[in-house]
């Protein structure tokens, strides 16, 4: 079994390399850890490394989403028995339900109320940065999850959570090529949309895992989770989602009046001052070369910033090159222009 471990932790790099979109990421790697734990579904979710607030998410033949959000609300409360905080911060990675219920479940696009046949929880922690949680489930009838996948799935917790970070870190850092003004949606406390501006809408749809599928009147994971994370912050929550269209910026605050719990949820392109922080853990951006980017940001020529930071010159332009060849750009212009 060791030598098939390696040769999935190989796969697993390149298929995240090689995945177009979040749902291309999903199946890629279902598919190889499937080789040594199948399933019949799975929900996979990335999570903004600064905050833990959702940025990713996709799954097939899982939880409808009224079940999901009730697992995120448990899970947050503690009252789900693996909850994902304790699997990303302490040893042991992955816990096994063996059979339960929840409020519908869906496999194989067939509705099942109320019931699951196994689940197993994997909390995706790499190099002490938690970057998502996957959950795997099987279907009724079929044999629980076994204490020998569940030790197998623990030695690919961290493999899977590289490939995840490598998902995103493998897109070159482009500037957004989104059009759209930015929306604001008014999510009650019934997680619906109670108002929203035509270009929020837009925005829904953009981040959907199948855009076509949307109901206006509903949410995608990552807006619900931003407003759940605005409540129980009892202020502001906000996430920054990587696409390969550009960072997207999700930024929820409770608002104040007659509904309690209604949360307003601004989406628009990323700016750089929201987007540096992330795109610097994303892409393994060290703290000398984060200073570094933030007097480019400024506008600061090589010499200016080689004195601000007591550097010479060539030490500056050093950091530069590390920079760019980290998020695959070219250039100052290339690189401001990323950012921006």
């Amino acid at each position: 079994m060791t030598g098939g471990v390696e040769a999935i932790f190989r796969a697993l790099s390149a298929e995240a390399a090689d995945a177009v979109t979040v749902p291309d990421l999903g199946r890629a790697l279902s598919d190889e850890l499937g080789r040594i734990v199948p399933h019949d579904g799975y929900m996979l979710a990335g999570l903004d490394p600064l905050n833990r607030a959702s940025c990713l998410f996709t799954e097939e033949h899982d939880y409808s989403e009224a079940a999901a959000r009730r697992m995120a609300l448990d899970d947050a409360a503690g009252a789900e028995r693996h909850p994902f905080e304790r699997l990303v911060a302490g040893p042991a990675k992955t816990g096994v339900v063996r059979a339960g219920y929840r409020h519908r479940v869906r496999l194989h696009n067939v509705s099942v109320p109320e019931g699951f046949g196994g689940e197993m929880r994997i909390g995706l922690t790499h190099a002490r940065v938690a970057w998502g949680g996957l959950i795997l489930v099987r279907e009724r009838g079929s044999r629980p999850f076994s204490t020998a996948e569940a030790a197998h799935a623990q030695t690919l917790a961290e493999p899977l959570a590289a490939a995840l970070k490598r998902f995103v870190a493998s897109a070159p850092l482009r500037p957004s090529r989104y059009s759209l003004s930015p929306g604001v949606a008014v999510v009650g406390a019934d997680d619906k949309v109670a108002s929203a501006t035509p270009s929020a809408h837009e925005w829904m749809r953009l981040l959907a895992p199948v855009a076509s599928s949307v109901d206006e009147r509903d949410l995608t994971a990552t807006v619900w989770n931003i407003a759940h994370l605005a409540r129980r912050a009892g202020g502001h929550a906000l996430s920054r989602v990587p696409t390969r269209d550009g960072w997207i910026a999700l930024h929820g605050q409770l608002l104040e009046g007659p509904e309690p719990g209604a949360v307003a949820v601004t989406i628009q392109p990323a700016p750089g001052r929201l987007l540096l922080p992330a795109v610097s853990v994303w892409y393994g951006i060290t703290t000398r070369e984060r200073t570094v980017m933030q007097e480019v940001l400024q506008g600061l020529p090589t010499k200016h910033i080689a004195r601000r930071l007591d550097l010479s010159p060539h030490t500056v332009n050093d950091h530069l090159k590390a920079i760019y060849r980290k998020t695959g750009v070219n250039s100052r212009e290339e690189l401001l222009t990323g950012l921006a």
